[in-house]
């Protein structure tokens, strides 16, 4: 009956959480200790006292064990902990330090010997590495083994190819250095690798439009993560691929700190065979490289055994070798209008009369004036030979530098209650100059903040509450900008409202295409249309999840709550400075159409008005029960809701074309909708997690079976464009 009860419980808990509007997900960032005391004759010992002690915190937590002689820790800080059980008329019994990780829920047995408590038997045998209690498939990467293995970018996601399912199509995304705008993901499982889940510290760390990661701490700084790629319980959501759930260091009862320099110089390398094609006497220098990653931790005790801090920093200047690329450019000769070098494969004709010019000679007369002032001008690059293709040059320079760091407090207030604190920011600035100025630059700034507070309480022995709030920002603001020194370029050519928006020169593109998908030809395109953007997303969370043990039972329920926000400007792919192209339709060669003034199509985006500001909602509730049914069959039964809530615009300012009746649908008019679409809520949003996990005593608890069936949902970003 007493059972009966607690199953109730759960289930009015979870049936609970899913009437509110407001949602839940707990994102675990401890771990967990279960295990059995028995006498030498195997008989379960009730109520014997079991305690855990963090050897390097100094807390203490204590238990007792059940009917079945079953105890459970719940929700310990990763670390070290030094197990013993006592019981009145038994040696008192001491396991070897066992070291807990991120999600792990360990396993630890007692044989107790009738004697005197005075005497501690201290035992000798090893700590179980299997999981032997979840169905939960994962891959534990620790703070050796991320400090350790060698990271061309000290990248930890790098780390997460390691495990089984986890592939990527482009290894270079993970070396770049340009960790938040186009980073590399794992695939995992087959999954596209926008549909991962970052958590750090049980926080929220994804970017929101466009499914890239947030905040990247240093190897340094990060105790563990943990890849989850099968099975999640009930209390993670939102993942169709894996779940990466890093934790940050904590401070201990010991100072300890690090310090750092990883240099890459090209005074160090070979040079490249190629340079040397040409033979002694003729080699060409070792392109220059400068890759520097700097900086430091420091953690240890602000009031020893009750409050700790740990900060780090970590400095990234990548100074990419500057590249030497090939332009093509009007000949001397075509400046002149002498395109006699395109026959015979080419023929120009008249863009009125459409009868050829003969020899490919266009009389200056009817040369355009943008195209006389352009050639004239000192800013369109000198051709450097008479060939007709790569005959000017221009030098790419480009860096990826980087500023992080994190500092975190974890407080012991009492036996009872434990605060955790972090606070993360970075900001990545990655700038690419060109040696032709009229090419413009371009630059990558990405500011990210990212905060977390979880408290967590003991009611009892066998009742335990976590409750988190955070929040994370991170703006991603991409573009091309002129150097004022240029200044009104399009103007001084004879372009009408070329500078409204500022100094430079629109493109000028000869491959033809739209204003919106510019292409490319065999003649280099000048200037910028100059897309512009500017993503600033917020993420709010909220959670509180509550553990109860009960004999064999460990029952688990909870809510989360997300508020996103999406403060988007977007110049849309015309550009803030527009486009005007050429692609050979007038006098069959987009050289001819530039030079005589025909341009194929042209286009201009926003550059000013067009943010807009959207924001939803998901709300989550979940429960689940690991039932040890025997001390080698465990049984996880989860039930989780999730629900999105559509995406609204602020002021209203979208729409959508309705494709059965032609008519242009407005958010909050008419009838409609503000998100002009409906969610999905109800039975669709139920997900179960349930499974078993059994490990046969036939095989010496060397062989863990484990089937599950599990059901979850991911919301991606379709990106701006689609919005």
């Amino acid at each position: 009956m007493q059972r009966a009860t607690l199953w109730g419980v759960a289930l009015v808990m979870v049936l609970g959480l899913l009437g509110v509007s407001q949602p839940a997900s707990a994102q675990q960032t401890t771990a967990a200790i279960t295990g059995t005391v028995d006498d030498s004759a195997g008989a379960a010992i009730a109520g014997a006292t079991i305690t855990a002690r963090d050897t390097e915190r100094g807390a203490v937590a204590t238990t007792q064990t059940t009917q079945s002689g079953v105890f459970n820790f719940v929700n310990l800080p990763i670390g070290t902990y030094e197990v013993k059980a006592e019981a009145a008329g038994f040696d008192p019994e001491a396991q070897p330090p066992i070291t807990l990780t991120l999600n792990e829920r360990a396993r630890v047995e007692f044989k107790m010997k009738v004697g005197a408590v005075t005497n501690t038997v201290q035992v000798s045998s090893e700590a179980p590495q299997l999981q032997a209690d979840t169905t939960q498939v994962s891959t534990l990467i620790n703070a050796t083994t991320i400090t350790s293995i060698p990271l061309a970018t000290r990248n930890y996601v790098e780390l997460t190819l390691l495990a089984p399912g986890s592939i990527t199509a482009d290894n270079s995304t993970f070396t770049s250095g340009d960790n938040a705008n186009y980073g590399g993901r794992p695939s995992i499982n087959g999954n596209r690798e926008e549909s991962n889940n970052f958590i750090l510290d049980g926080m929220d760390n994804n970017q929101t439009s466009e499914n890239n990661l947030a905040v990247t701490p240093s190897p340094d700084a990060i105790q563990e993560f943990n890849l989850i790629t099968s099975n999640a319980p009930a209390e993670f959501g939102n993942f169709q691929g894996g779940i990466v759930n890093a934790s940050i260091k904590s401070g201990t009862n010991q100072f300890h700190g690090d310090a750092w320099e990883f240099f890459r110089n090209d005074v160090l390398n070979a040079n490249q065979w190629e340079n040397k094609f040409n033979g002694p006497g003729n080699f060409l220098p070792r392109g220059a490289l400068r890759w520097n990653m700097f900086g430091g931790t420091i953690g240890g005790p602000v009031l020893r055994d009750r409050l700790f801090f740990f900060a780090d920093y970590q400095g990234q200047r990548f100074d990419h070798p500057t590249t030497s690329q090939f332009m093509t450019v009007f000949t001397n000769a075509e400046r002149t209008g002498d395109f006699s070098a395109l026959l015979p494969a080419t023929q120009l004709k008249n863009p009125l009369t459409g009868v050829a010019y003969v020899n490919n000679q266009i009389p200056t007369s009817q040369e355009n004036p943008v195209a006389a002032a352009l050639f004239a001008s000192k800013y369109y690059p000198t051709a450097v030979n008479s060939n007709l293709v790569n005959n000017a040059v221009n030098d790419v320079n480009q860096s990826y530098n980087t500023d992080q760091g994190d500092a975190k407090l974890d407080w012991n207030i009492t036996q009872k209650d434990r605060l955790s604190a972090r606070y993360s920011q970075s900001y990545q600035n990655d700038p690419t100059s060109n040696s032709q100025l009229i090419l413009g630059n371009s630059y990558v700034h990405i500011p990210i903040q990212n905060a977390v507070g979880t408290w967590t309480h003991t009611f009892g022995p066998n009742i335990l509450n976590e409750a988190r709030f955070g929040a994370s920002w991170m703006t991603m603001s991409t573009g091309t900008s002129f150097v004022p020194s240029i200044g009104d370029l399009g103007t001084q050519l004879g372009i009408a409202n070329a500078n409204t928006n500022g100094p430079g020169l629109l493109l000028l593109g000869f491959g033809g295409g739209t204003a919106t998908e510019p292409l490319t030809g065999t003649l280099s395109n000048i200037g910028s249309n100059v897309v512009d953007s500017k993503f600033a997303d917020t993420v709010v969370q909220f959670d509180d999840g509550v553990v109860i043990t009960h004999g064999k039972h460990v029952f688990k329920a909870g809510f989360q709550l997300w508020r996103f926000r999406l403060n988007t400007f977007y110049s849309g792919n015309s550009g803030e400075y527009g486009a005007i192209l050429f692609g050979g339709a007038f006098t069959g060669d987009a050289t001819g159409d530039f030079f005589t003034g025909y341009p194929g199509a042209t286009g201009k985006g926003v550059a000013s008005g067009g943010s807009w500001h959207q924001f939803s909602w998901r709300t989550a509730g979940y429960g689940q029960d690991d039932w040890q049914i025997t001390p080698t069959l465990t049984l996880n039964l989860g039930l989780r809701y999730e629900a999105n809530t559509p995406w609204v615009e602020l002021n209203n300012r979208q729409d959508n074309l309705n494709l059965v009746t032609g008519a242009i649908e407005y958010a909050g008019l008419n009838g409609n909708s503000r998100a002009l679409y409906n969610s999905v809520y109800g039975l669709p949003d139920i997900q179960p997690r349930v499974g078993f996990a059994w490990s046969p005593a036939y095989w010496g608890g060397k062989t863990v079976v484990r089937g599950a069936y599990t059901i979850s949902s991911y919301l991606e970003g379709t990106g701006t464009n689609l919005r």
